[in-house]
């Protein structure tokens, strides 16, 4: 019985040293999840909480363009302002937020910097 106990307890440690990053990395993940925020206001859009910060003006954006991913052809609307981009997605801001904020942008950016795709992704959305 001892000669199991001990081969339980050897084998544990390898787990152990496997098991702390991965939760730790978890732990992290869910820390940067809970403090996302996007905000659109009258001066631009502020997005916050992840690894980068977006702050971006209204007349710093050069495109928008929105693309359908995965399996469940999920769109995401990708804003391109000067040399980066910020990409917001569907599944994360789910149908009534995401429609929301696709109305906030329609409304605040100049219909012109809408690419075709946006356009027609849009309207097949609704």
């Amino acid at each position: 019985m001892l000669g199991i106990t001990l081969l339980v307890f050897k084998d544990a440690v390898g787990e152990v040293i496997f098991l702390v990053p991965l939760i730790f990395l978890i732990a992290v993940s869910m820390f940067f999840y809970t403090r996302l925020k996007l905000v659109i206001s009258d001066k631009g859009i502020c997005f916050t909480g992840g690894l980068r910060k977006h702050v971006i003006s209204w007349n710093d954006i050069i495109k928008v363009d929105m693309v359908r991913l995965g399996k469940y052809k999920t769109p995401k609307v990708i804003i391109h302002y000067s040399d980066r981009k910020l990409e917001l997605d569907k599944g994360f801001y789910l149908k009534v937020k995401f429609s929301k904020i696709l109305l906030l942008l329609e409304t605040k950016i100049t219909p012109e910097l809408f690419t075709e795709q946006y356009q027609d992704i849009r309207r097949n959305i609704k």
